[in-house]
Parts: C-alpha cells; sequence; structure tokens
C-alpha cells in the first residue's frame, strides 16, 4: 500500500475503517463508540495504514475515566510497538486528554506523552497529529499542546512502517463519537520556484523637443487652452511691435522657475500655424498631464 490521502465523513458506513466491532450503524454523519467498541483500518503488513503527514480527526470525547481512544496501530499488527495515540484520557479521574508515542523497548511497552491543557471533554474539538522524521507534532483545535522528538518512528516509505487509524472505547462510562477523518501525506520539501524573469519597463514616451523660442508659458493642468484668444492677443502684439509672441511671456513663468536665457527675437514674414501649436501642447499634455509647448 502507498501512503495516500484519507478522507471519512461517514456518511455511508465506516469507510476505510470496515475492521470494526461492537460498533453501532453510522447515523446524521457520526459514529458513537461506547462500552467496548472499536474500529480501524486492516492492520496486515508493514506497509498498511499511513506514514509521515497530517492526521486530523474531529470527535468528542464524554467521561472522565481511561476508555476513549484515537489511535494509530502498528501496521504490522505488533504490540509493544510503534503505536501513537492522538487522543487518551489521564487515569486520575480529572478528565485530562493527553496524546502519546508508544515503542518496544526491548519487549517492554516504553512511551512519551504530552498533556493537553485546557481542553475539555464533553465536546466536539479536531484533533491533529502531525508525524514528520524525527518529530510528532500534537494539537487541539489549531493550538499546539506540544512535540515529541525521541523514538519517533519512521515510516514504511523511509525504511520503517506505517501505522493504521483507528478507534476505541473500552470503558461503560466513556463514549468516544467521531464525525470528521481526514489524512494528509507529509509532502516533498518545497523547491524555490524561480521568480518570473522581470520585464524591462516598457520605455516612457519620449519627451517634445521644445522649440527654440516658447511662444507661452502655459499654467499646469489651467484646464483646455482658448487658442482663439491665444492667437488674438499674438497678432496684436505683432502688429504693435513687429515680433510675433505672446505679450506678458517672461511675467507669466511659474515664480520658482529659474529665469530662462533670454531667446533670440526671430522677427517672420508668416504667421503661426495655430492648429499644428494646439496638436504639440495637446500631446505634451496627454503625454505628461501638463499644458505646455
Amino acid at each position: 500500500m502507498s501512503n495516500n490521502a484519507l478522507t471519512e465523513s461517514f456518511n455511508s458506513g465506516f469507510g476505510a475503517l470496515s475492521n470494526a466491532w461492537n460498533v453501532p450503524a453510522v447515523a446524521n454523519g457520526q459514529v458513537s463508540l461506547t462500552g467496548n467498541s472499536a474500529m480501524m483500518e486492516w492492520a496486515i503488513g508493514r506497509d498498511a495504514g499511513h506514514g509521515y503527514g497530517t492526521y486530523t480527526v474531529t470527535a468528542k470525547a464524554e467521561g472522565s475515566q481511561p476508555g476513549p481512544g484515537i489511535i494509530l496501530w502498528p501496521g504490522d499488527d505488533k504490540w509493544p510497538g510503534q503505536e501513537i495515540d492522538m487522543l487518551e484520557i489521564t487515569p486520575d479521574g480529572s478528565g485530562r486528554q493527553y496524546g502519546t508515542v508508544h515503542w518496544n523497548n526491548n519487549g517492554a511497552d516504553a512511551y512519551a506523552t504530552v498533556i493537553y491543557d485546557g481542553v475539555q471533554g464533553g465536546s466536539f474539538h479536531e484533533y491533529q497529529m502531525i508525524w514528520a522524521p524525527g518529530l510528532i507534532t500534537f494539537k487541539v483545535d489549531g493550538v499546539t499542546k506540544g512535540t515529541i522528538d525521541g523514538n519517533v518512528p519512521v515510516d514504511y516509505d523511509h525504511g520503517g512502517m506505517n501505522n493504521t487509524i483507528g478507534f476505541m472505547n473500552n470503558n461503560p462510562n466513556t463514549s468516544l463519537t467521531i464525525s470528521h477523518l481526514e489524512f494528509t501525506p507529509l509532502g516533498q520539501s518545497v523547491v524555490a520556484t524561480p521568480a518570473p524573469a522581470q520585464q524591462a519597463p516598457a520605455p516612457s514616451a519620449p519627451a517634445p523637443s521644445a522649440p527654440a523660442a516658447a511662444p507661452a508659458a502655459v499654467a499646469a493642468d489651467a484646464g483646455p487652452v482658448d487658442w482663439n484668444a491665444l492667437a488674438a492677443q499674438v497678432t496684436a502684439h505683432y502688429e504693435a511691435t513687429g515680433r510675433w509672441e505672446l505679450p506678458g511671456a517672461a511675467s507669466a513663468a511659474p515664480a520658482a522657475a529659474p529665469a530662462p536665457a533670454p531667446a533670440p527675437q526671430v522677427e517672420v514674414a508668416v504667421k503661426v500655424d495655430w492648429e499644428a501649436l494646439a496638436a504639440q501642447v495637446t500631446a505634451n499634455y496627454e503625454a505628461t498631464g501638463h499644458w505646455y509647448l
């Protein structure tokens, strides 16, 4: 068997956990174990069940005595062995819950435990166990309750043995109800994906070449230019002075701008092509957001 993912919601029987005894029929997507009862996957060999990965169970344990158990049983069905318990109850009558890792210590059962502080029975919790090389992590309702990094079993794919998932209850004063089971195999080490090649930024539109002599300074973002009025002013100034320029151009420049070198006055014998001038200023505005020639 391979280390396959598994999901069981118990909507139509026991699913993969068909090795069951004294278990009533599934009802409303839940299985309740009372008295002496259990269900589990078949433990038929070292490759049976599952290995490294995340095991998640939604369950409710009731009672303050040992009895309920969420068990990962050795795949070869031999005990003492590499049993991992996601849920058990302490024998001191407190109802405290805990997780355990068991191993075979020269024929004797040895174990290490993690107490689930603050977790109360009588209500559903999400129990989670992450089995990784050299480390087992126990969580309840998304909160890490502890880790065990000694005597951690090796799974079948890495030369060891898998475990089968099971549930049990062996006390008439306790019970265990399960509504969901999920196993996700441990993923391979994440390989950094090369970042996509950075595209060179698109070249910006070349700034329009400024004419040798600007006919006017136009305020940025001043709105559409009244070209007819502008033409009338330049024409009137030419008739009065003989020079094609906008009167008051020097004073219209922004105060913060450095004073440009005076442009030579060029007398021309033709009128200004205002349509071309307007087209160039409009193109400058569309490219830069500023009205200028």
